[in-house]
């Protein structure tokens, strides 16, 4: 996305020595999950993170130091979120049902709720939030399977796996239908991988 806007890609915050953050951070790390919480990289320790990265930039705004957000920055930053999909994956990976991954969806949704009221206070007002692709038709769940699986549907994929993220999009729609309506002052979008039919 950044290449089509002529702008670089954002720099990893975990990654920031020598590093400018004029146009934005990354705090986004491969394999990370909502829940549980308080384990290296979940979404609620990269709040913190975020939290943790907008105090000390605008101190060092402030004391003179160029290549960093300002104010006026983190107000007009668009914030991604992308995250919820790993939750179920690993959920599935770990011999859970179907009802059993289904009944973790709310409390996903919840975690995320939360980090995008979070930086709402902080003056945030733009978001985007991804919802999950078909987590059934990745080779890597595929791969666990035998071929004569009754989950598989017509093309190969993972029944369970896809109802799942479908039921999730759904919980993320709903959220930012919710959230359109009490943060008024915000722009909340949901960009998805599965078109809803």
């Amino acid at each position: 996305m950044g290449q089509s806007v002529n702008t670089s890609f954002l720099s990893p915050y975990l990654d920031s020595v020598g590093t400018t953050f004029s146009n934005g951070a990354n705090f986004a790390v491969v394999g990370s999950s909502t829940l549980p919480k308080y384990v290296p990289f979940a979404l609620n320790v990269q709040v913190l993170q975020f939290l943790h990265f907008k105090a000390r930039s605008l101190e060092l705004v402030h004391a003179g130091s160029g290549n960093l957000i300002d104010d006026e920055g983190f107000r007009n930053a668009l914030y991604m979120i992308d995250i919820g999909q790993n939750d179920l994956s690993d959920s599935f990976a770990k011999n859970l049902s179907y009802a059993q991954v289904v009944k973790k969806i709310p409390s996903i949704i919840t975690e995320i709720k939360n980090a995008i009221q979070a930086v709402y206070s902080q003056g945030g007002r733009k978001f985007w939030v991804h919802n999950s692709g078909p987590l059934g038709c990745l080779p890597q769940k595929i791969s666990l399977v035998q071929k004569t699986s009754k989950d598989l549907d017509p093309y190969g994929c993972l029944s369970s796996y896809n109802a799942a993220a479908k039921l999730f999009n759904e919980g993320l729609r709903h959220l930012c239908q919710e959230l359109r309506t009490a943060l008024r002052d915000a722009t909340v979008c949901v960009c998805g991988y599965i078109r809803d039919q």
